[in-house]
């Protein structure tokens, strides 16, 4: 600091401490300018600061090992940091050796799943069948029947509900006695009771027919009381016991009914003549 005064009475007017800085920081002021401030405070009999040393520094001595208590913050980060990268390091390692799931089996494509087919049948109207029947039935009647056509007419409205009625229930006798029946069975039994009925109440009138043609009604009816009780039982059945099963009656039945049938087509009988009244059946 060239600038300031260098005369001993300045340097009177300064502080002690004003010169004490200025020996203590002898790097911004001329060399005279600290002599005589050292002039100065030895004439006041003040403390003379030591110059600083310019000797080499001397070497820095092995950082001491510190406890956690004592430690630096920046050596607790180090500990810190230090630690994380072990816990990765660990993590690493056992993901990488950790136990390996066994490959997936490739599982052989499933089967395709078959499902028990129910084969429900609907049930045939028989409108063709009965009509071919119908037509032979009255062809099989003596000539002086078939001439009273008033007769023949009525007898053959009649022989078609009874064919009707007759095919439908031979066919689901056929189904029960065979075990092939659904569960569609009960009601199409009911269809088949319902022909049989429209058969009987039409039966039950008097029309004003030829002997030939009441003795074949007869048969009809007979033939019909047997195909409704056998239906009836293989209804209550299934319905009660979930299968069905036949016997000795249900088999007569079905043969008497099949027999007739067969002899108003015109095939010779083999059956035994049913005894008894048809009202007691």
């Amino acid at each position: 600091m060239s600038g300031l005064p260098t005369a001993p009475d300045s340097f009177q007017q300064k502080t002690t401490a004003e010169l004490q800085y200025l020996i203590e920081n002898p790097d911004f002021y001329d060399a005279g300018v600290v002599a005589l401030a050292r002039q100065e405070l030895r004439r006041r009999g003040a403390l003379v600061p030591a110059g600083p040393s310019f000797s080499e520094p001397a070497a820095l001595s092995a950082p001491a090992d510190y406890d956690d208590e004592t430690a630096p913050a920046g050596h607790g980060n180090r500990w810190l940091l230090g630690g994380l990268l072990l816990a990765v390091v660990l993590a690493v390692a056992w993901w990488m050796l950790r136990p390996q799931p066994a490959p997936p089996v490739a599982a052989a494509p499933a089967a395709p799943i078959v499902l028990e087919a129910t084969v429900i049948r609907p049930l045939p109207s028989f409108e063709q069948e009965a009509a071919g029947q119908v037509a032979i039935t009255r062809r099989l009647l003596p000539a002086a029947d078939r001439a009273d056509t008033t007769a023949a007419g009525r007898y053959a409205r009649m022989a078609r509900r009874y064919w009707l009625a007759e095919n439908t229930a031979a066919y689901l006798i056929a189904q029960a006695l065979a075990d092939s029946v659904t569960n569609v069975f009960p009601g199409q039994v009911t269809i088949a009771q319902e022909r049989i009925d429209w058969f009987m109440s039409a039966k039950a009138y008097n029309q004003n027919l030829t002997p030939n043609m009441e003795a074949r009604l007869t048969l009809m009816q007979q033939a019909l009381v047997l195909r409704r009780v056998s239906l009836e039982n293989f209804k209550t059945r299934y319905e009660t016991y979930g299968e069905l099963y036949t016997d000795r009656d249900q088999n007569r039945a079905d043969f008497e009914a099949a027999d007739i049938a067969g002899e108003l087509l015109g095939r010779p009988t083999k059956r035994v003549p049913m005894q008894g009244n048809i009202s007691d059946l």
